[in-house]
């Protein structure tokens, strides 16, 4: 009888077990909508101009510009490879110092220009545990330059370091100061967390990466002198200058499809449990 006892239960609790896994493939298996948000490390690549190049950078604080988008996180698999098409507003530029002669003083050379960013991350996931995936992506991207977006403005500026009353000039970006598009590619790693509630399932991503431009961003003007060029080597550009950044983001992610204690339980069977409750309740 001991022994029979001791095997039911045995037996329960391997079946629990199995149903929780299962509970938590149909998790990772499922459609989800999530909102990313961040900051973006920015900065200019002059490959032709080692003048350019070789210029300090300003503080970080100064090269930091925000990232936010939405995103569609389709499994692929069984969870093994997600795709995640992306909208998002993206912050890019650069922020350096050089010295002027003709002013006898450090200049602070500062571009901040924003996107609208399409980009499609591909992720290949590590199974860890039933909660955590490490994963790899990499995720090709075109942007659209954006004049004015609320209190971000895309323009290009040159202060006075030492005397910053003496010298503030500004130029706003558009497609005389600016290339109208960007594309690249940006590739990275992050973490993939499951959290499991009574009522609701989350998904939570922190990931890191490094974008790399491709695209020249000088605008054609720029290039014949047509438009001020507001550089170290004004009206005199040589080459090309392209985007970098390095990118740290937060990704909530609600799946579509729910399972609670059974595999049945849907969004809509909990839609369906809330109308019954309002009509008990008088709700």
């Amino acid at each position: 009888m001991k022994k029979t006892i001791l095997f039911l239960l045995i037996l329960a609790l391997v079946g629990q077990m199995t149903a929780q896994q299962t509970n938590n493939k149909k998790h990772h298996e499922a459609v989800a909508i999530g909102l990313r948000f961040g900051g973006n490390l920015a900065s200019y690549s002059y490959p032709n101009n080692e003048s350019l190049n070789t210029l300090a950078f300003d503080t970080l604080m100064n090269r930091v510009r925000p990232m936010l988008g939405l995103n569609v996180e389709i499994p692929l698999f069984n969870g093994y490879m997600y795709v995640a098409p992306e909208v998002s507003f993206m912050g890019r530029g650069d922020s350096r110092l050089f010295l002027s002669t003709a002013v006898d003083n450090h200049v602070r050379y500062q571009a901040k220009v924003n996107y609208l960013e399409a980009r499609l991350p591909i992720s290949i996931a590590i199974p860890a545990t039933s909660w955590l995936k490490p994963y790899v992506f990499a995720a090709p991207s075109f942007g659209v330059v954006l004049d004015t977006v609320g209190p971000f403005k895309s323009q290009l500026s040159q202060s006075s370091f030492d005397r910053p009353q003496s010298m503030h000039d500004t130029l706003a970006v558009s497609t005389s100061n600016m290339a109208p598009y960007d594309y690249g590619v940006t590739m990275g790693g992050g973490l993939r967390f499951l959290l499991n509630f009574t009522s609701f399932a989350m998904v939570v991503k922190v990931e890191g990466g490094y974008h790399l431009g491709l695209c020249d961003t000088y605008s054609e003007k720029e290039h014949t002198d047509q438009a001020q060029a507001m550089n170290v080597n004004a009206y005199n550009i040589t080459g090309t200058r392209l985007n970098r950044g390095i990118e740290a983001a937060i990704t909530i992610a609600i799946p579509l499809e729910f399972h609670s204690s059974d595999d049945c339980f849907y969004w809509s069977d909990m839609n369906k449990r809330n109308n019954r409750n309002r009509g008990l309740y008088g709700f």
